[in-house]
């Protein structure tokens, strides 16, 4: 599926995370609060060609 913002097209990235609940760290308005843990996070990529209002910052 391609995605288009702006007039740039380009393709979600489909970064699956697969997580559990640990144990409970607290409670927030009565409800039990539980600390989510996830392995296998994957990297965010990293684009150093910034631009900002139409300049390119180096």
């Amino acid at each position: 599926m391609q995605l288009h913002y702006r007039g740039a097209t380009y393709e979600p990235a489909n970064n699956a995370v697969e997580g559990w609940e640990g144990e409970v760290i607290g409670k927030y308005r009565g409800v039990p609060v539980r600390q989510h843990q996830f392995r296998n996070v994957p990297n965010q990529p990293i684009d150093l060609r910034l631009k900002y209002r139409g300049a390119w910052v180096k």
